[in-house]
């Protein structure tokens, strides 16, 4: 073949890809998880519409006809049959058209993630392939995977006494080969799915949302390098784990090799046509802190949603944790079903009272005022100098006394236990937690107290994200400052005793800029650090360079000694009686690599140092 001949077949090539990328259509539906009835009639649904509207190929996302399941859900008979039954539904409405959709398949008694495919009604098996479906390999991109129990595609392979390559084949559609693969990422799949002749590249995923992680490109940047049209296929929809809830990011692509790309917005339903790539705009980068607000109240809407739920009670201190949940419900349920509670006590400032007041002004939502000294001071009254006395053994006894630590934390449970969880029943609705990552990893909150409610939005934000995302609202959301911006710079403080005077300046015991970064050294760092890597890194000067600390260490620490004696403080809390409030707190949105409740560790192991830090610590101060 000549140049010119050669050059002449890509460009006819390269239309041809383009039509059929035209007759696609790519389903980012919104999965209801466990509700396969539901999702089989959505998958039906848009599989009629693509038909009416002249499309060949309809792509739906992994998991399609369930959701993210656990491990235990997949051991469920029904659950498989009625998967099975609804995909038997799918099939027969296929007539006329091609459908590729991911699903959990049963595989010699146990249950598999794959993605099948069906053609004018009949099953179409990947080519070469020993079994009907295209399994999907273990990818650490999505952390549900561990966690569901499936077969991967290397055990599948082993069963079958067949190399993994053979398992990762094209579906061949009417003499279109399509290379489909499930998670994102894998760029050596789809390198091998385009040496076996795919001419168009599918990516079928359940990812969920995570702020602090870069997200692998499945799109313009591989369409590109493959020279073929990529089509990404995610969902919309939440993933409830039990103690972390999940929002699914979307996000799906059409992409062709020249860079021409078509996005899907995050977090909600949505339909891509291949052949509007002709107006396609190539997606930028979105502002980080405006797709983490969007994620927060898409979540917060879905779970009220799944949980039938209507209204929404908030305890609001005139601090910035309440203020932002607050606005977060202001948007996702309507000011109109959201009523905002100050609970004043003889240690509650006139300027966060006010605070509290003007948010619910701005926001045009309910609001009330409750004290509770009178309710505190009788507990007290009923509790210190109570005699206890040994039955039987009348002279052995004890009297009851709260010292100042437990008299803070009576208050925090009656604002919770008492006046929220009585308020939201007379409401009609659920009331809220507001603690925020950096109070959930050192136990700072009060059990039954500030850490209830129904559910976390905050619980996997650091404090100096929660004022990041405050300042966000009013800028990029709002326009106008709607939290006041008196609870941004107001001291944190849970006014809970005379040290904690905000009008004073006093305040939480905590350094938020440099302790949310040690903590996150602890939770989301890759790898994770332990006390000898911290202590490590103060001896060399590169502790902020390797926690993302950017102020002046020394000014806090300015001696080893120092440091250390902070250091295993939090070290103790975050190990110690903190992991038992995490255990008994209210599930969290998930917005990080690693989330309390799901992949960070839960279970209460005794507080240890290693060795290796007490040699450091030797080395560094003289002493172990």
């Amino acid at each position: 073949m000549t140049r010119s001949a050669d050059a002449g077949e890509k460009r006819k090539d390269r239309g041809m890809l383009s039509a059929d990328c035209g007759l696609s259509r790519v389903c980012q539906l919104q999965l209801r998880q466990g509700d396969v009835e539901a999702n089989a009639a959505a998958v039906i649904r848009a599989i009629g519409a693509a038909r009416v509207s002249g499309k060949r190929l309809v792509i739906f996302p992994e998991l399609a006809l369930t959701g993210v399941m656990e491990a235990a859900e997949w051991r469920r008979d029904s659950l498989m049959s009625d998967s099975e039954a609804a995909l038997r539904l799918v099939a027969a409405a296929s007539a006329g058209m091609a459908v590729v959709l991911g699903t959990a398949v049963r595989y010699r008694g146990r249950a598999v993630s794959a993605a099948v495919a069906f053609e004018d009604g009949r099953p179409v098996v990947p080519e070469g392939s020993p079994v009907p479906f295209v399994p999907k390999k273990v990818a650490e991109v999505n952390r549900f995977d561990r966690h569901c129990g499936f077969l991967c595609a290397g055990a599948v392979a082993g069963m079958e006494g067949a190399p993994l390559e053979t398992l990762t084949a094209p579906f061949v559609f009417n003499g279109l080969r399509v290379g489909v693969w499930l998670g994102r990422g894998e760029p050596e799949a789809a390198r091998l799915l385009v040496r076996r002749g795919a001419r168009l590249l599918v990516n079928l995923d359940t990812v969920p949302y995570v702020r602090n992680a870069d997200e692998p490109d499945v799109g313009a940047d591989m369409a590109a390098e493959f020279g073929v049209p990529v089509a990404r296929c995610g969902a919309a929809g939440v993933v409830d784990t039990g103690k972390a809830l999940f929002l699914l990011s979307g996000g799906s692509v059409l992409a062709l090799p020249d860079r021409q790309v078509k996005g899907a917005p995050r977090f909600e339903e949505a339909f891509l046509d291949g052949d509007a790539l002709s107006a396609a705009v190539v997606t930028g980068r979105h502002d980080a802190s405006v797709v983490a607000i969007q994620a927060i109240e898409a979540a917060c809407r879905a779970q009220m949603d799944r949980l039938g739920l209507e209204r929404v009670v908030a305890g609001a201190s005139g601090g910035i944790d309440s203020a932002l949940t607050a606005a977060i419900y202001s948007r996702a349920v309507g000011s109109e079903r959201l009523l905002l509670v100050n609970m004043p006590s003889r240690h509650n400032s006139k300027v966060t009272v006010g605070l509290a007041r003007e948010l619910a002004v701005n926001l045009g939502c309910y609001y009330t005022e409750i004290a509770i000294e009178e309710s505190v001071r009788n507990t007290l009254a009923q509790i210190q100098g109570t005699v206890c006395r040994r039955q039987g053994a009348e002279s052995d006894s004890f009297t009851l006394e709260l010292n100042d630590a437990a008299v803070e934390n009576v208050q925090a449970r009656d604002r919770s236990g008492r006046v929220l969880a009585a308020v939201s029943s007379a409401f009609n609705g659920v009331f809220t937690c507001n603690a925020n990552k950096s109070e959930c990893t050192i136990g700072y909150g009060t059990m039954y107290g500030d850490i209830a409610g129904f559910f976390a939005a905050l619980g996997d934000l650091w404090k100096t994200e929660v004022w990041e995302l405050a300042r966000a609202y009013n800028l990029k959301i709002f326009g106008k400052p709607m939290i006041p911006q008196g609870s941004i710079d107001i001291v944190p403080s849970a006014e809970l005793s005379l040290e904690q005077n905000v009008e004073e300046g006093k305040g939480d015991p905590i350094i938020y800029a440099w302790h949310d970064r040690l903590f996150a050294s602890w939770t989301e760092r890759e790898p994770q650090a332990a006390p000898e890597d911290l202590l490590g890194w103060y001896a060399a000067g590169t502790l902020g360079q390797e926690t993302g600390y950017g102020g002046d260490i020394m000014a806090l620490f300015p001696d080893a000694a120092r440091f250390c004696e902070d250091l295993e403080k939090m070290w103790r809390l975050y190990n110690g009686l903190a992991r038992a409030k995490r255990l008994q707190a209210p599930p969290v949105l998930s917005l990080k690599n690693r989330t309390f409740g799901f992949d960070l560790g839960g279970a209460q192991l005794p507080v240890v140092f290693s060795p290796r830090y007490g040699a450091a610590k030797k080395t560094v101060i003289g002493r172990p």
